[in-house]
C-alpha cells in the first residue's frame, strides 16, 4: 500500500527530519513572541534615538572551534570515502561574542579562552579593539560578561542622555543583578529574546552566524594547508576569526536581518 501511496503522490519523499525539542517547539507560539514585539514598540517609544537604527544593537556567542568543518571537495562519481584533514578529533571550544546594530554597522567582538588566565597574545590577528577574556570551561559565565557590558556601554558610546536598545536572549549568565544594575545607570535598556526561540527572532542567529561559520571553517582550512603538518590551536583561533568577522559581518547583511526579524524597521 505504501508503495502504491508514494508513486500516487510524486512530490512526495521521504525525508530525515532535523530534531527539535520539546521545549523549542512549544515555547516558540504566538503569544510570547506577541510580548517579546509589543515590549520592543514600548521601548520605541521611549526615546527618539531609536528612530534611525543607530542605537539598537544585538548581542550573542558563538562557538569557535578548533577543528573546523570540512568544506565540500570535488570528488570522482561513485567512491565511497572522501576524506580531508581537520586539526583533531575533537575541537577546543573559544565563545566569540560578536554585537551588531540595525544601521549595519558592528562593535569589535568578545573572546573568552579556556584558560585561566588571559594573555594578550592569544588575540593576534582578531579584529580592532577585540576584548579578550578566560575561563577554564571557555563558556560565558555571569562574571564575564559584566566584562563584555562594560565593553559594550565603551564602544557604543551610551549614556543617558545617549541610551541604547541592546537585544539578546535570555540565559542565566545575561542577567545577574550586578548587569542589569550596571545597563541600566548607563542608559542601557536590555530586551531579551523568547526561550528557545533566538533562531527566528535574533538577528544574529538569523543571518549572521551561518555565514560567519562558512567563512571560520574556510580560514581553518586555509589556515591547515598553510601550516601542513600542524594542528591548529586555541592560540591561532582569533587570526580566524578576525578573518571570518570581516567577510560575514557585512553592513547590508546585517540591516536586511534587523529587518527579516521585524525589529527594525518596526513589523510585528
Amino acid at each position: 500500500w505504501f508503495r502504491g501511496f508514494r508513486e500516487r503522490h510524486s512530490r512526495l519523499a521521504l525525508r530525515t527530519p532535523e530534531g527539535c525539542s520539546l521545549s523549542r517547539a512549544t515555547s516558540f507560539n504566538r503569544h510570547n513572541v506577541s510580548i517579546f514585539y509589543k515590549n520592543l514598540k514600548t521601548i520605541y517609544t521611549r526615546s527618539s534615538s531609536f528612530a534611525d537604527g543607530r542605537r539598537i544593537f544585538n548581542l550573542d556567542e558563538t562557538g569557535t572551534v578548533t577543528v573546523q568543518k570540512p568544506q565540500k571537495v570535488l570528488a570522482v562519481k561513485g567512491v565511497k570515502q572522501v576524506n580531508k584533514v581537520t586539526s583533531g578529533e575533537r575541537g577546543t571550544l573559544v565563545t566569540t561574542c560578536c554585537i551588531i546594530n540595525a544601521s549595519g554597522q558592528y562593535l569589535p567582538p568578545a573572546m573568552v579562552f579556556p584558560r585561566t588566565h588571559f594573555k594578550e597574545h592569544m588575540l593576534r590577528g582578531a579584529p580592532p579593539g577585540t576584548l579578550g577574556l578566560a575561563t577554564p570551561s571557555g563558556w560565558m559565565n555571569a562574571d564575564l560578561f559584566l566584562q563584555v557590558i562594560k565593553h559594550f556601554i565603551k564602544y557604543s558610546n551610551t549614556t543617558i542622555e545617549n541610551p541604547s536598545l541592546l537585544i539578546y536572549d535570555n540565559h542565566e549568565s545575561h542577567l545577574s543583578i550586578t548587569v542589569l544594575n550596571l545597563a541600566k545607570h548607563n542608559g542601557v535598556t536590555i530586551l531579551t529574546v523568547p526561550p528557545h526561540s533566538t533562531n527566528k527572532i535574533q538577528p544574529l542567529n538569523v543571518g549572521v552566524y551561518k555565514p560567519f561559520s562558512t567563512a571560520y571553517n574556510a580560514a581553518v582550512d586555509s589556515w591547515m594547508m598553510h601550516h601542513p603538518g600542524k594542528p591548529l590551536t586555541i592560540y591561532e583561533v582569533a587570526e580566524c576569526v578576525g578573518i571570518a568577522h570581516e567577510k560575514a559581518l557585512i553592513p547590508g547583511n546585517i540591516i536586511n536581518v534587523f529587518k527579516k526579524c521585524g525589529i527594525y524597521p518596526y513589523d510585528a
